[in-house]
């Protein structure tokens, strides 16, 4: 099944529908959405959703771990902090991942992605994390286990280069997906993502074998890999690039000031580009794969067409 990901918004739907039909026949099946405030759940059912994206939060372990000095850091006052999580207690993480979880049940999703991770604002640019991935990992558990319960849809973790699930450590992999206790869960491979953890890849047919390399290493666990996004950076040595301009400039504006440095700062690291190495090298590497979605960056749908063609042409 070969999804693209796509948020409605109002007005839209038209034209959307327009370009689904003619991408239908090119093998696209639906898509990966996000379910959000924006617009009402019946809206959803008005679309092809294949797969639900489940709200992130990149920022979130101090603040359900109920440490507000940290979180007061991060968000300056309490305005900011209701902006972000929308209360003071950490309850409201469960609340809107099982609101979520049903929503999601409701307009009949396929599967589900789960982000299993964490950063904090400034640690995006120094890379200094006074955090582990095991802690991620185990913080991360009490909110799924305590969700995610009963029958419903496929139950996909994603990896992100931040601590928490990278893919790239066989023994915190297992770790990790032995203790969901949701019974109809797997991993989805992204592909950016898990290119942005090696800072000296230089090209596509480097970031190929470097992807197949780390799916050898998860040994048994990559028959789990059941969902792919497909996405590519620009390989231009960003990584290595010195930030301190950028953290000077950071550590003087305000908290709206600092969200377009960090957002800036995470466009340029994954970009969300046309991947142009040997897809098909990858997808034939993993045995049970059953969801690939195109995560791809488009300015409007008037260019969602011509973005999708391209990157179906390094599938076919």
């Amino acid at each position: 099944m070969i999804s693209f990901s796509f948020i409605p918004k109002n007005g839209e739907e038209e034209k959307f529908l327009k370009i689904y039909e003619k991408l239908k026949n090119e093998g696209i099946t639906g898509i990966e959405t996000i379910i959000g405030d924006h617009l009402p759940l019946e809206s959803y059912e008005k679309y092809p959703v294949k797969g639900v994206h489940l709200l992130y939060y990149p920022t979130w372990l101090e603040f359900w771990r109920e440490d507000m000095e940290k979180v007061r850091e991060d968000f300056y006052d309490d305005e900011g902090i209701l902006n972000y999580y929308r209360s003071f207690k950490k309850e409201i993480l469960l609340e809107t991942f099982k609101k979520q979880f049903e929503d999601a049940k409701k307009i009949k999703a396929k599967y589900l992605v789960f982000h299993v991770s964490h950063v904090r604002p400034k640690d995006i640019f120094t890379c200094n994390f006074d955090y582990t991935s095991i802690e991620v990992l185990d913080e991360t558990l009490k909110i799924v286990n305590e969700v995610f319960k009963g029958d419903g849809p496929l139950l996909l973790f994603e990896n992100l280069p931040w601590p928490g699930l990278t893919l790239k450590d066989y023994e915190l992999t297992k770790y990790f997906f032995e203790r969901v206790k949701y019974e109809k869960k797997g991993f989805l491979l992204d592909l950016s993502h898990i290119i942005c953890t090696e800072k000296n890849i230089k090209s596509f047919q480097e970031a190929d074998q470097y992807i197949l390399n780390k799916i050898k290493e998860l040994k048994e666990l990559n028959k789990f890999i059941y969902g792919v996004h497909i996405n590519g950076i620009e390989f231009k040595n960003y990584f290595e690039k010195d930030f301190s301009n950028e953290i000077k400039e950071w550590s003087s504006e305000d908290r709206n000031g600092k969200f377009k440095i960090e957002w800036e700062h995470m466009k340029n690291l994954d970009p969300h580009k046309i991947y142009r190495g040997n897809l098909k090298l990858i997808l034939n590497d993993l045995p049970n794969l059953k969801y690939i979605n195109l995560e791809l960056n488009f300015q409007s749908l008037d260019y969602l067409e011509e973005v999708v063609r391209e990157q179906l042409n390094y599938i076919k």
